[in-house]
Order: C-alpha cells, then sequence, then structure tokens
C-alpha cells in the first residue's frame, strides 16, 4: 500500500471510530430520560451485533465485486442515517429498530476497512497495517467515549448530531480518499445475484475455504469476544454502580487505555507481527486476558479492580490483531475477502453473547458478568493450545 494512501485513510479512519463512539456515554441518560426499560441498553446492543454478524459475510462477499472505497460510503451514509434514528427514539421498538439498521451498516464499515488493508498491502506490510488499523480503532475508540462523554454534558442530541454528521462525512471522504483496490483483488467469475446477496448464503459460501485449522480460530475468536463483550460492558456500569464513580473517571480510565493502546501496539504489537510468529505467541495474550480476568474475581478492591481493567484491555489491544492477521496469513487473493468478513461475523457473534448475557445476568450479582467473561477467555485459551498444538504438527509436515 503507498504509504500517502495509507495515511490519509488512517486519518479518516481515526474521525470514522471517534465518531462510532459518541453515543455509547450518554445512551444511558438516554435510556433514563425517556423513560425507557433499563435492559435495553444491552438489548440494543445485542440487536446491534446480531445484524452486525448476519452482514459481515455478505459485505466480504460484496468487496470482491465492487471498489472497497464505495462500500466504505454506503456504510458510512447507512450507519449515520440508523443512529439518527436511536438518537431520536422515544420507545424501546425505535432503539431496537435504529440500533438494527445501524447493524447492517456497521458490519460493512469494518469488513471494508480490513478488507481494504488486506487487498492494498504486500504480504511483508499486511500484519503491521493490520496491526496499526487495530491500534486506531481502539485507541479512536476510547477517545471518542471520552469526547461523547463531554458532549453529553451539553445534552444527550449533541452527541447523536455529533455522530451522526462526522459518520456521513468520514463516509464521503473514504470515497474521495482511498485508491480503487479492484485491481488487486480476484475477479469472481460469476456476476452477484440476489441469492448470493442473501446474508445467510454467505455463510454457506464459508465452507469453500472453511479448514480445521479456521475452525479453531474463528472458535477462538467468536468466544474470546464473549468475554471481551460481557468484561466491557459491564465495567462501565459497575463502578458507578458498586463504587459510585462517575462519568468523568469513566472518561479519563479510557484516555489512559488509548495511550496505553497506542504505546503497546506502536511497540510491543509490531515486534510481535514483524519478529515472532503469531501463530504461536497469540496464546500468551489469551492467556493474560484470563488470568487479569480471574484476579479481579478474587480481590475486589477498587484500585485494582481499576488498573485490571486498564492493564486488560492494553493486552486485548494486542490479542485482536494477531487473530486477525491468522486469519489473513490463511486467505487467497480468491477468499480473502469472504474470510475477513467471515472473521467480523464472528467477533459479532460473540459480542451477541457477551452484551446480551452480561446485561441479563448483572441482576442476579454484579460479579457474574465478569465470571462469565473469564469462563469465555479460559475456554478460548484451551482451544488455543489446541491450535497451536495442530498448528506445529503441520510445520513439521
Amino acid at each position: 500500500m503507498k504509504n500517502k494512501k495509507f495515511i490519509l485513510f488512517l486519518a479518516v479512519c481515526v474521525l470514522f471510530n471517534m465518531a462510532a463512539s459518541f453515543a455509547h456515554p450518554v445512551t444511558p441518560t438516554l435510556i433514563v430520560e425517556r423513560g425507557l426499560d433499563s435492559s435495553m441498553f444491552g438489548v440494543a446492543l445485542a440487536a446491534m451485533m446480531t445484524m452486525n454478524f448476519c452482514f459481515s459475510p455478505f459485505w466480504g462477499k460484496l468487496c470482491g465485486y465492487i471498489p472497497t472505497k464505495r462500500i466504505m460510503l454506503i456504510c458510512g451514509l447507512g450507519y449515520a442515517v440508523g443512529q439518527m434514528i436511536f438518537g431520536a427514539a422515544q420507545t424501546e421498538l425505535m432503539v431496537v429498530g435504529g440500533r438494527m439498521f445501524a447493524g447492517i451498516f456497521t458490519g460493512g464499515a469494518f469488513t471494508a476497512f480490513s478488507n481494504y488493508v488486506v487487498n492494498t498491502s504486500t504480504s511483508e506490510n499486511r500484519g503491521a497495517n493490520l496491526t496499526t488499523l487495530v491500534t486506531v480503532q481502539n485507541v479512536c475508540g476510547a477517545l471518542g467515549y471520552f469526547t461523547g462523554g463531554m458532549l453529553g454534558l451539553i445534552s444527550v442530541e449533541a452527541a447523536f448530531i455529533a455522530q451522526v454528521i462526522v459518520l456521513a462525512l468520514a463516509g464521503v471522504m473514504y470515497f474521495f480518499i482511498c485508491e480503487d483496490d479492484t485491481p488487486y483483488k480476484h475477479k469472481p467469475e460469476k456476476p452477484l445475484s440476489i441469492k448470493e446477496a442473501n446474508p445467510f448464503s454467505a455463510f454457506l459460501a464459508a465452507k469453500s475455504f472453511m479448514t480445521p485449522m479456521l475452525v479453531l480460530v474463528f472458535a477462538t475468536v467468536a468466544i474470546s469476544a464473549i468475554g471481551q463483550n460481557s468484561y466491557e460492558q459491564c465495567f462501565n456500569y459497575y463502578i458507578k454502580d458498586i463504587f459510585g464513580m462517575g462519568s468523568e473517571y469513566n472518561g479519563t480510565i479510557k484516555a489512559v487505555i488509548a495511550i496505553l493502546t497506542l504505546v503497546l501496539n506502536a511497540s510491543i504489537g509490531l515486534w510481535l507481527q514483524k519478529k515472532t510468529d503469531i501463530n504461536k505467541t497469540f496464546i500468551y495474550a489469551l492467556i493474560a486476558n484470563t488470568a487479569i480476568t480471574g484476579v479481579i474475581l478474587v480481590f475486589t478492591n477498587q484500585l485494582l479492580f481499576i488498573v485490571a481493567y486498564i492493564l486488560w484491555s492494553g493486552v486485548n489491544a494486542l490479542r485482536l490483531p494477531m487473530l486477525q492477521s491468522m486469519v489473513a496469513g490463511r486467505a487467497t487473493p480468491e477468499n480473502s475477502n469472504a474470510m475477513m468478513g467471515f472473521y467480523q461475523s464472528m467477533n459479532s457473534l460473540g459480542g451477541i453473547f457477551g452484551a446480551l448475557f452480561a446485561g441479563l445476568i448483572y441482576a442476579q450479582g454484579p460479579m457474574l458478568p465478569f465470571i462469565l467473561a473469564f469462563v469465555a477467555f479460559g475456554i478460548s485459551t484451551l482451544i488455543g493450545f489446541v491450535y497451536m498444538a495442530k498448528y506445529k504438527k503441520e510445520k513439521q509436515a
């Protein structure tokens, strides 16, 4: 990928990923102010992730037919419309509807981002470019959370208006700034039919590239996503509910995480991608995620709880690009678009169960979502060990 084009692409990613998080800190306030059911926080997120899960393979398949930058344009505008509906919602049905509509396009946007990087990178810098992309997503997501909280001090509507404008603007900017990646990817032999446009048929297409090793990778991705979303969704509510900490503390924690993520991925993350075999070293990130989650189940001290979350977030930022690179490393020009779409779906599938279950079981006990996260990370680590053992045999053969 040409360096200047990649930098411009990342610059727009900064805007998009910040805007994607503007509404998160004001969503609880929206639900309370408009007298909606408290379960809407988890249910609405699960609804969005369900659509993300369903449509990501379709967007991945579509990336093979049209320029990826066109998909970024469509998804930026579609995401903005969905959040406009969500921000104007006065009923539970409207909240779910807005989040579902947005979910169709969030899956497409993030699938297009990773596909664009894979398609326009060389085999030598693909891993480093994917790491940089995930770093931008994590850091700017945290900064966007902080910015959304500040906008929320003005009003809930201010955060949503800013989000809609920036998402739509970013979609347009992607279209004019990014290069056409058509020359870099395999052109499908058949035109995209209405049957293939069915989101669920895209899952059936996974059989064309699925292997036993990829099954293990995707299982690790999905199950660890359950742990990630269960942990993240309840942490923010827990520190307010149990420790009585306001949104200013949450914003500060997110800012610290953003800095830590940037430092770790710019140093350790890139070193892991360039100097180690990530098919082996990814397991250490999974072990660390599991261990840190286990610590907070034993020691519930307020300071330790917060420090553990910051460290866990840093490790998580290292884990995600390694898993994504493991998938990309097994792709071919013919199936890379579909595989990256399927990767996004597995992340969303885990997110659905993580967010929904965490919200439903919190009322039964504030620590239950964290126990769920620990179990999920533990299972994904065991699967990771199985993958690593098979990978060593694969290398020997």
